[in-house]
């Protein structure tokens, strides 16, 4: 079951960069630059993508043809196939002689209706700046700022690089506010830096989650303990805390609805473009049609897993595939992950039993689990930020979750307090999202809990039985 989820090929971003983006690396050295590319290009390769590699001083196309061989040893057989582009940048962005935004724009309409029709996964470009002067640069910020359009939600990514030597406050500022986001590489060190627009809409969530946790707990703190309205203000936490959550994904949420319906798009106008072809080629046309009714399918799931998130229903309980549900959440909140610089990976395990439960109170409980992991890695001042998610048996042949982080961990007191309702770590925090989790888990006959493990980071395994079974333990 794949996620709608691209490698990057650069360890800073991870595993996790959605369709639609746009971002630039600010380079010191020549090295830096073409070690980067070339694990971008790698990436795009190994995934079916159609690469274009727009190549400027200080590298030639001869070094950046070369240096790829080494990495991909059938690049020949990707240059054959025009899988894989190399052109120069001067001959790229000035054709006739000068820069022309608007010609710009339209090629990559052109390139993005030619290459989806052609079948492959999506498009991946990158290009440099240094061919750029002085009289084209507020024409070329333009162009830039318009490509954000361009790209949108469909199936392109583009990585921009321009060199830090040279690059004074004025034109910095010029490109961090073009870019969704940016990385800079210096010293062979990344470092990924946050737009004011992400930063002032990360304030305003926090400042609606701060309300929401202050009005549950002027609600929690009325409420007595295995009463009626105790079982029924959890349920309601539960939902609160769905909200709260995912109120904090809203751009990446938003991205994933996009994402499907503009592709759906693109397809449809290759489909047109290939009925007007004289004679018209049909065999494209189902093709295109094919892949946009499926991206239409793909918005619809998307947009029924959110409602149900967001939705307020009594608990039921379905046969629900672990795997499946993991995935899901995935990809809600790679976004979130990417922007954190948070690589994140799935072992799962073939062949699982479906288990009995609440498939949205399932997801919650997985959803809380990531966010908890991405939030503890994006304070980390060095070191790799990674998020492994597992799936297996127990020994009881229960269904067995693992959440693996490379974050600063669990002290012995967090191991003991972790799921302890109102017991948190965080500046703020409510310490509501662990102990919902327990509640969820318990009610579904399972069981969650700890571990602590050798060197950084923090692990947590939950347990449900699988359909058709029932553990004394589930009797509350």
């Amino acid at each position: 079951m794949a996620t709608e989820t691209q490698k990057t090929g650069i360890d800073v971003v991870g595993d996790v960069a959605a369709w639609g983006a746009h971002f630039c690396l600010f380079y010191e050295t020549k090295e830096d630059l073409l070690d980067t590319l070339i694990s971008y290009c790698k990436s795009g390769l190994e995934r079916e993508e159609f690469c274009l590699w727009i190549v400027a001083e200080p590298l030639t196309i001869d070094e950046a043809r070369d240096a790829l061989k080494g990495a991909v040893p059938d690049l020949d057989r990707h240059l054959a196939s025009s899988r894989l582009e190399m052109a120069p940048a001067r001959d790229f962005f000035l054709q006739g002689g000068g820069f022309d935004g608007k010609r710009l724009t339209q090629t990559w309409y052109d390139k993005l209706a030619e290459v989806s029709a052609r079948g492959y996964a999506g498009i991946r470009v990158t290009g440099d700046t240094t061919w750029l002067t002085k009289k084209d640069w507020s024409h070329f910020c333009d162009y830039e700022d318009g490509l954000n359009e361009v790209i949108g939600n469909r199936r392109l990514a583009v990585l921009c690089t321009y060199p830090l030597e040279g690059a004074g406050a004025p034109q910095i500022l010029d490109v961090v506010r073009t870019h969704q986001f940016v990385l800079a590489r210096r010293h062979g060190r990344w470092d990924v830096l946050e737009t004011a627009v992400l930063k002032r809409a990360k304030g305003e969530l926090k400042q609606i989650n701060n309300e929401l946790e202050r009005r549950v707990s002027e609600r929690t703190s009325q409420l007595t303990k295995a009463s009626e309205a105790l079982r029924e203000t959890q349920a309601e936490l539960a939902h609160v805390n769905r909200v709260t959550t995912m109120g904090q994904l809203t751009a990446s949420i938003s991205h994933e609805v996009m994402q499907p319906i503009t592709a759906g798009i693109t397809y449809s106008q290759a489909a047109l473009n290939w009925l007007r072809a004289q004679p018209p080629k049909l065999d494209e046309v189902h093709r295109a049609l094919g892949r946009a009714v499926e991206e239409g399918n793909r918005a619809t799931d998307i947009l029924t897993r959110i409602r149900g998130l967001f939705k307020k229903a009594p608990q039921r309980k379905d046969a629900v595939d672990i795997n499946e549900a993991i995935l899901g959440v995935v990809t809600l909140t790679h976004g979130e992950a990417a922007k954190n610089g948070v690589s994140v990976e799935t072992r799962l395990a073939d062949g699982l039993p479906l288990i009995q439960s609440d498939p949205v109170q399932l997801q919650q409980v997985i959803l809380n689990l990531i966010m908890n992991s991405v939030e503890a890695m994006s304070g980390l001042a060095e070191g790799s930020r990674e998020l492994l998610i597992s799936t297996g048996k127990d020994a009881a042949g229960d269904v067995l979750v693992t959440v693996q982080d490379s974050g600063p961990g669990l002290s012995s007191e967090a191991c003991d307090r972790a799921f302890d309702a109102f017991y948190t770590t965080k500046a703020g925090g409510m310490g509501m999202g662990l102990s919902i989790c327990r509640s969820i888990v318990e009610q579904h006959g399972g069981r969650i809990w700890p571990s602590r493990k050798a060197g950084p980071g923090a692990i947590i395994l939950f347990t449900l039985p699988v359909e058709g079974t029932v553990h004394e333990s589930a009797v509350a």
